[in-house]
């Protein structure tokens, strides 16, 4: 049985809106094979009625077209295998319509078990790449809120119009704020990831100044502010005399607690869960949709009664009834999902800020007891890694007390690779190493070199063995700071030639002039 997962559900505004679009998800889906199943040939074009005859066994493609004047809709339907082999399925049906100078969006991700075991399933995933790639290129509405894949900065001058829209009836999506700590540190959380993973159904804005977390505060009021830290989901419906318990509130000192990873994870967890119980379709594109299904039935018992079969007149008022009953449907199932949306908040409201076990599984921190579990997971799910026998011993060494971390940078080092490859056939270029890992919150904890000082003294410990001879692995991502039970580092080299991230340390931070 399906489960919906994730939904979005936007305009764009431009006239030729649905070729942006449809250039996106072609894109997103010929790099899928491409890059990932690595077939080099694969191609798509969404416009193309029928299914797709060239992807691989379990796997399916299909694309409807609907048009009635100048409207018009494109339906596809993907769906493939986890590449995880934990039994499930992945289904997206992404609606595309064209309406006057607006282009309709909408995105549904479904799962399913297609194996019988009583086994929690581990998913990692944020708003699809394509949804990511359109709300970056070009302005995103939902209603006449502007949102993009972007975090907002706000600043002194921008506090009223902040306030403005936390208030506002018109908002549709929840605001996810990030405050910097009291004395002016960050906050631990990516804004520019989190805004990424939820590109489509919230935004995220950061303070980095101390000073204009308390003039928020002095306006909205202590209990319902956002200070030292801490982020803040502030739903629609919002006001100053709201409950603050409606509004979750994640304290810093629990960020530190679980880890920036799993924070962010929790919150995306959040609001991916109400966004998919509050979905409820585009009636513009429901309704052309009906409409050209209406005039194709009705053109089929038009022939049918050329016929004279007797049966037509039964079977033309069973259309009708099913017509009825189809709208019907949709109407009670949007009133069963804000019923549901609401319990879903409400119930969220009463506990506390701690890493939960949603409905749709558990924490990858329960998953891995340690690091070298961690590593190992890497190494058997990730098949852009390659882990060096350096890189096992070193990680069944290490008391780092985060592996879910550990295994993150992993697995956005695998994603790295396929970006990079995609980069190359597009571009000609890859793009720099050091961009990716930005891009992706490693920014400030990483880096492509190691000091001078400390390879002229030091050289050995950076060096590890990989095709038959000693190299040097200067890329590193640091984790934390401090003991090693909480730091820790990768090392790692990027063979372009097999297209593979070789690391050839997980565990301690390696030593350097300072220690």
């Amino acid at each position: 049985m399906a489960r919906l997962v994730y939904s979005c559900r936007f305009d764009i505004a431009a006239d030729d809106g649905i070729v942006t679009v449809l250039s996106a998800y072609r894109d997103w889906i010929v790099g899928h094979y491409r890059n990932r199943l690595e077939l080099d040939g694969f191609d798509f074009d969404p416009e193309v009625v029928g299914p797709h005859d060239g992807v691989p066994d379990g796997h399916s493609l299909f694309s409807s077209v609907y048009e009635d004047g100048d409207e018009r809709v494109v339906r596809i339907l993907w769906s493939f295998p986890d590449d995880n082999d934990q039994g499930l399925r992945w289904a997206n049906e992404v609606r595309v319509g064209h309406f006057d100078h607006r282009c309709g969006v909408e995105h549904l991700i479904s799962i399913e078990s297609v194996q019988y075991s009583v086994s929690p399933a581990k998913l990692l995933f944020g708003s699809p790449r394509a949804i990511r790639d359109i709300c970056t290129k070009t302005p995103a509405y939902i209603g006449e809120m502007q949102v993009r894949a972007e975090p907002y900065t706000l600043q002194q001058s921008g506090l009223n119009d902040l306030l403005e829209l936390l208030t506002s009836d018109m908002r549709r999506l929840p605001v996810v704020l990030l405050s910097p700590y009291a004395q002016g540190q960050p906050n631990q959380i990516d804004p520019t990831k989190l805004a990424r993973n939820l590109a489509g159904v919230a935004v995220v804005v950061r303070i980095d100044d101390p000073e204009v977390t308390w003039d928020f505060a002095n306006e909205v009021g202590r209990q319902l502010s956002c200070f030292n830290g801490a982020a803040r989901i502030y739903w629609p419906g919002f006001s100053k005399t709201s409950d603050p318990r409606n509004h979750r509130l994640f304290f810093g000192a629990w960020i530190e607690q679980v880890g920036s990873e799993a924070a962010g994870r929790t919150i995306e967890r959040a609001i991916f869960a109400v966004a998919t119980f509050r979905y409820v379709p585009d009636g513009r594109i429901a309704d052309l949709i009906r409409r050209v299904e209406a005039a194709e039935r009705q053109k089929l018992l038009l022939e049918k009664k050329e016929t004279g079969d007797d049966f037509l007149a039964e079977y033309e008022r069973d259309l009708a009834r099913l017509d009825d009953a189809g709208k019907r449907v949709e109407e009670l199932e949007a009133e069963v999902a804000n019923l549901k949306a609401n319990h879903q908040v409400l119930f969220a409201a009463g506990s506390s800020a701690s890493v939960e076990l949603d409905d749709i599984g558990t924490t990858e921190e329960d998953s891995f007891p340690s690091v070298l579990a961690a590593a190992q997971a890497a190494k058997d799910r990730f098949k852009n890694i390659e882990m060096l026998d350096s890189a096992i011993s070193a990680a069944a060494d290490s008391p780092f007390q985060r592996p879910y971390d550990v295994f993150k940078a992993l697995s956005d080092l695998h994603e790295i690779v396929d970006v990079w490859a995609q980069n190359r056939i597009e571009n000609g270029s890859g793009g720099d190493l050091l961009n990716h890992l930005r891009e992706r919150g490693w920014g400030k904890r990483s880096s492509m070199h190691i000091s001078d000082t400390t390879l002229g003294k030091l050289r050995t410990h950076y060096e590890f063995e990989y095709q038959g001879r000693r190299q040097l692995f200067e890329p590193h991502i640091t984790i934390g700071s401090g003991d090693p039970n909480s730091c820790a580092s990768i090392h790692f080299s990027f063979d372009q030639q097999r297209l593979k991230m070789i690391v050839g340390h997980v565990g301690k931070h390696l030593p350097n002039t300072k220690t």
